[in-house]
């Protein structure tokens, strides 16, 4: 084994996390800001550098309204702007938002030449990041709004204001729409009372309220034409009683429940999919959960399973939402019972679910694209708890690591480990440390690491790698190896990756199980499932447990499968989810792989 340029850092920074976890900043006026509502830009949190905001330098260039690093100046229109802002900077506000619902975001900039870029997010509950191009205004005091619109959960949050480029000036930010009534913004329970939890509630039975209120659909009349005359769309179900189907993705429903104590609760939903899908469970006010849950194909409308995880509720009235990141897959309730079921989702004899991630996010050396990359990961349903990704930059290491703290208020572990260029390979070792690299990323402790070298030249380098991080899930060692094969056709690539592969292989054995493998092996099932691939060692997940597209590049229209997750042959680790992301837009030329497994 060869050893190479290697880290492995739990850092924990306190950035835009949530409220009521360890985020340092507080809100600029005493109170959050109820949206819908107005926020002004120059009233960012207090909290300081590296936690209320980000600038790159420690001087107010405006020299108006407040003594911090953030620049800002008296605006055309009366009160105050943010200006001279570079690339990277960002500050943060904390909000309530008293309903989940659909809400309009109107930013009010000013740029003079145009092509600036930035994102707007929310996180906890809502877990928003929208990618935001600013026109030319003819200048630094001449205003427009650019506006989307984003499905907001309730509850205490951080917007954030996240600078891609400069070249602009921001006023304000204006939400509007959803409601801004406490009490639940028009909702009321269906059967005239909040649903008893623990207990079981019936998908059709969402609250009163109407559209954009009690619920979302994306069209009219109830496609199903049972039970209830909304747009909302219901059949009768299989199995008896009722179920929600025609779900597109966007759609949501919402539920008035009393939960009668807090405490850990189990939620059971039980689905139905001829393809396989994904959504997010949510539960508002004292409890400020927002589950991401994946629905596996379970071979017809009808044909019914049940998905849970465990949440801790507060007690008290709240809403329970349910929002569809996918379509394709019915609905027919949801169970919540008292207590753990001790990792819910599949797989028997117990075990801990894990859900994963793999993407080569393509080669690109700016911090922007380090961070849009992982907030596209981050949104993968359900939330993944290890990341792998390939063509990582080296120097973008932190900003990786930094980007997931950010974003989910959690611990982050990470290894890293470079390819060798061209030139650097002398037979047993890499003379030196290269740009591009692979990493693994965990929301559980990393044990140790270690690293081994391909020696195997192609177009690019002159030897791939091989990395390895063994993370500790709920007192259970597991070992996760990455890598990325050769490619590029200057030399005979079938049998270099054939060569690695065995390698791999050989390494893995000296390792306890259960292990997983991810990457990007530039070759189709018919090589790299092969006994001269990784088989019998491993096990693809995705003939076992895929639905949907099976192809993850190359571009937005892919023709083949590049990209995999293996568990090893002691099946310790069984996959019961894998998809590929098709929703990435042109970020990578490579889609990336969630897969849920079961380990024990």
């Amino acid at each position: 084994m060869n050893k190479l340029v290697l880290f492995t850092l739990p850092i924990c920074l306190a950035v835009t996390i949530p409220a009521f976890a360890s985020y340092g900043g507080s809100p600029y006026t005493g109170a959050a800001v109820t949206i819908p509502g107005t926020i002004e830009a120059e009233n960012f949190d207090n909290g300081g550098e590296g936690v209320a905001f980000h600038d790159s330098n420690n001087i107010n260039s405006g020299g108006q309204y407040r003594n911090t690093g953030v620049d800002i100046e008296a605006a055309s229109s009366g009160g105050y702007d943010v200006g001279w802002i570079n690339p990277g900077e960002w500050m943060n506000y904390t909000v309530y938002v008293p309903s989940a619902g659909t809400y309009t975001v109107q930013v009010r900039i000013a740029s003079p030449n145009g092509g600036a870029a930035m994102h707007v997010g929310f996180n906890t509950a809502s877990n928003v990041w929208q990618a935001l191009s600013l026109p030319a205004t003819g200048g630094w005091q001449n205003w427009t709004t650019v506006s989307f619109t984003a499905t907001l959960g309730g509850g205490i949050q951080q917007m954030t204001l996240w600078a891609d480029t400069g070249g602009f000036n921001i006023d304000s930010v204006t939400v509007s729409g959803g409601s801004s009534n406490s009490s639940g913004g028009g909702l009321s329970p269906y059967s005239g009372s909040p649903a008893p939890v623990p207990g079981t509630i019936e998908a059709e039975n969402f609250d009163n309220g109407g559209e954009g209120v009690a619920y979302h659909d994306t069209t009219p009349g109830n496609s199903g034409g049972a039970y209830r005359q909304s747009d909302v769309d219901i059949e009768a179900a299989s199995s008896g009683g009722y179920d929600v189907g025609w779900i597109a993705p966007g759609e949501f429903m919402n539920y008035t429940v009393n939960v009668a104590s807090a405490g850990t609760y189990t939620v059971q939903l039980r689905v139905a999919s001829p393809y396989g899908g994904a959504m997010h469970v949510g539960f508002n006010k004292a409890s400020n959960v927002w589950q991401s849950v994946g629905v596996p194909n379970t071979g017809g409308w009808q044909n019914w399973t049940t998905v849970s995880f465990t949440a801790t509720l507060g007690a008290g009235v709240q809403q329970m939402t349910l929002m569809s990141d996918t379509g394709n897959y019915n609905i027919d309730s949801i169970a919540i019972s008292a207590g753990s079921s001790g990792g819910g989702g599949g797989g028997d004899g117990g075990g801990s679910t894990l859900p994963v991630v793999e993407w080569n996010i393509q080669i690109n050396d700016t911090e922007a694209h380090a961070r849009l990359a992982m907030d596209m990961l981050l949104a993968s349903g359900p939330r993944p708890e290890v990341i792998v990704i390939e063509e990582a930059w080296t120097a973008n290491y932190g900003a990786y690591i930094d980007e997931l703290q950010r974003q989910t208020g959690q611990t982050w572990y990470g290894a890293f480990a470079t390819l060798c260029a061209p030139g650097n390979w002398n037979g047993s070792n890499c003379t030196a440390q290269w740009y591009e690299g692979i990493g693994i990323f965990s929301t559980h402790p990393i044990l140790d690491s270690g690293s081994l070298y391909l020696p195997y030249a192609d177009c690019w380098t002159s030897a791939r790698v091989a990395l390895r991080a063994r993370i500790d899930v709920n007192g259970l060692p597991v070992q996760v190896f990455a890598t990325h094969l050769q490619t590029g056709g200057c030399a005979n690539d079938a049998q270099n990756r054939y060569n690695s592969m065995g390698n791999i292989k050989s390494w893995a054995s000296q390792f306890s199980t259960p292990q997983l493998l991810a990457g990007d092996f530039n070759a189709d099932p018919d090589q790299i499932d092969s006994t001269q691939g990784m088989a019998p060692n491993f096990t693809d997940s995705f003939p076992i447990a895929g639905s949907g597209l099976r192809f993850s590049a190359l571009g937005s229209n892919p023709t083949m499968k590049l990209d995999y997750w293996f568990s090893d042959s002691s099946m310790r680790a069984t996959p019961i989810i894998s998809i590929i992301n098709a929703g990435t837009g042109s970020v990578s030329d490579h889609f990336p792989v969630e897969t849920t497994f079961v380990v024990k």
